[in-house]
C-alpha cells in the first residue's frame, strides 16, 4: 500500500466515524483542537504525512483508540501507565 493509498483510507475512515458519531468537521476540529480545513484535507487523503499526534487527537475527540482508525497505528501509539 502506497503512502497515498494509506492516507486515503485513513481519512475515509476518520470522515466515516466523525459521520456516525453525527458531527461536522468542525466539531470535529474543536474537540481535537485542530481547524476545520485541517479535517477536511485529512478525510479527502490529501495529507500523505499526518502525525501521529494529529491522528490521536482526532481518536480521542470520538472517544476511541487510534486502532479504530488503523490498525496499524497501534505500533506507534507511546506506552500509557496505568494508575
Amino acid at each position: 500500500m502506497t503512502k497515498e493509498q494509506a492516507a486515503e483510507r485513513i481519512g475515509a475512515r476518520i470522515a466515516t466515524l466523525r459521520k456516525m458519531n453525527e458531527w461536522s468537521q468542525q466539531e470535529l476540529a474543536d474537540w481535537a483542537g485542530i481547524s476545520r480545513q485541517h479535517v477536511g484535507r485529512i478525510e479527502k487523503g490529501e495529507l500523505v504525512n499526518v502525525s501521529f499526534v494529529t491522528i490521536q487527537a482526532i481518536a480521542e475527540a470520538l472517544g476511541m483508540t487510534v486502532d479504530i482508525i488503523d490498525s496499524r497505528l497501534i505500533d506507534l501509539a507511546p506506552l500509557k501507565t496505568l494508575t
